[in-house]
């Protein structure tokens, strides 16, 4: 992991393994922060999740398995968790508006 390329894999890991369980759930799923971006330093490397969804139930089960996925990549994934609604409400708000404009978008 020398190379730093199983790191920013994370991201995409994390997007692929949410959509196969939860797809149905999930509105929208961007990936932003240092990982995404490449500038990590290769001794913390962070990325955020943000997750629109349809329906909350699976939202635990969307956490845990950001932590797990991290933890196979060396990247702390970070979830911020928005019900539909409230996203529609606050599609122009500086976090939400930063998320897709430096971001990942997956779904």
């Amino acid at each position: 992991m020398s190379d730093g390329s199983k790191r920013t894999d994370a991201p995409a890991a994390f997007a692929e393994r949410a959509r196969a369980e939860y797809g149905e759930s999930i509105r929208h799923l961007v990936a932003f922060g240092s990982a995404v971006r490449g500038d990590d330093r290769d001794v913390h490397s962070e990325a955020e999740l943000l997750l629109v969804l349809e329906d909350l139930e699976p939202e635990r089960e969307l956490e845990a398995l950001a932590r797990e996925v991290g933890l196979e990549h060396g990247t702390v994934l970070e979830v911020h968790v928005l019900p539909t609604e409230r996203y529609e409400e606050r599609e122009d708000h500086e976090f939400v508006e930063r998320a897709f404009a430096e971001g990942e978008v997956y779904v």
